[in-house]
């Protein structure tokens, strides 16, 4: 809660100075072309301030949120001028600098409203693939990117794990990420916890978080590996790192180590199949192997995450240009699916897809 009131006070804190930049511009005559030059420049810088947070140096933790509270301004800002103008044109009304700025506040807030509400809420998706390699039907719940003790209350994380233990699935997948460089012991002994007994196996595999690897750019180190993976022990948690588990004489799963840990990461060449005949699911944190790598292995499904699917709008739109995003990905027959992710990172901000885990129905092939 102290971040979310610390967040509210970037933005408003952002707000004021644009409004104040605004304020010794308003007597200025700006016209219409050079308007439409300041709106895409306002836009474009919003972007920028949105891309650099996800995919900056680590160097910019510490004014990441901040970033983020003004790409909240700028974009909206940019809709508000949009808007106005457009609405001036149509009425051939006299532009009120009062008149513009509420405007612009109220989109902000709309615009913040729903990127913390959208972070809030998590809902199943549900997807269906049919395989003639397998003789029964599955049920995995897959979840990626919780990211505890970041961006979104823990009481959402409550939920979300009810939600999950109410699909009555076979085996849980937790598909890395789920701690991240701000969560606490208590917070990762506290969400390890939650699937104790939970009524399936349920399998761990790592993300780039989860290890704090960056944690110096945080609020330091709060526990070590071995406390990590004594807590997922001490919950009947199976950690899977480069390896196969057996869920059923047709079904395999396997979790590969983090692409971040390049150290420990197996290739796949040395990796035994040992169940050619069953259907494979590869568990692998980051999507970027799914062809070059995790193909090799007779892969029929990859669960993946990472992404967030952008997690800020239009970063989605840009990452759909240059690699995976989210969705389905298709290739040689096999099958990728990219999750959104049951949370966001850094911030309680989500403004583009919705947070989501997924449901995953495997089923024979019909005949």
């Amino acid at each position: 809660m102290k971040d979310f009131i610390s967040f509210i006070f970037m933005i408003a804190a952002a707000r004021a100075a644009l409004s104040l930049l605004q304020f010794f511009l308003r007597k200025k005559t700006i016209r219409p072309v050079s308007r439409g030059l300041m709106i895409v420049a306002k836009a474009l810088l919003a972007i920028a301030l949105a891309a650099l947070p996800m995919a900056g140096p680590v160097v910019l933790r510490p004014v990441q949120p901040l970033m983020m509270a003004a790409y909240v301004v700028f974009l909206a800002d940019a809709a508000a001028d949009f808007l106005y103008s457009v609405f001036l044109a149509i009425r051939k009304g006299k532009r009120s600098f009062g008149v513009f700025q509420a405007v612009s506040v109220c989109c902000c807030a709309l615009f913040f409203l729903y990127g913390f509400l959208n972070m809030q809420i998590v809902k199943p998706k549900d997807h269906t693939y049919t395989s003639d390699k397998l003789t029964d039907t599955h049920k995995i719940v897959f979840a990626a990117d919780i990211h505890v003790g970041s961006a979104q209350l823990f009481s959402t994380t409550q939920k979300t794990v009810e939600s999950m233990k109410a699909q009555q699935p076979d085996c849980v997948i937790l598909g890395g990420d789920i701690m991240d460089d701000y969560t606490t012991k208590e917070e990762m002994q506290q969400t390890f916890a939650l699937f104790c007994d939970f009524g399936c196996p349920v399998y761990f595999v790592y993300g780039n978080h989860d290890l704090q690897g960056h944690a110096e750019y945080a609020i330091g180190h709060q526990y070590t590996q071995d406390e990590f993976e004594q807590a997922m022990i001490d919950n009947g948690i199976v950690l899977l790192k480069d390896e196969f588990v057996q869920i059923s004489s047709d079904l395999l799963i396997l979790g590969r180590n983090d692409i971040s840990d390049a150290v420990h990461r197996a290739d796949p060449i040395s990796l035994v199949n040992p169940d050619p005949d069953a259907y494979l699911v590869v568990v692998d944190h980051q999507p970027s192997e799914f062809v070059k790598k995790n193909m090799t292995l007779g892969t029929d499904l990859q669960l993946s995450g990472h992404t967030h699917a952008g997690q800020l709008f239009p970063l989605d739109l840009l990452y759909s240009l240059i690699g995976y995003v989210y969705g389905d990905y298709e290739a040689d027959g096999a099958v990728m699916n990219v999750s959104a992710g049951a949370c966001g990172w850094r911030v309680p901000l989500r403004t583009a897809a919705h947070c989501n885990y997924e449901v995953i129905t495997l089923q024979p092939a019909a005949e």
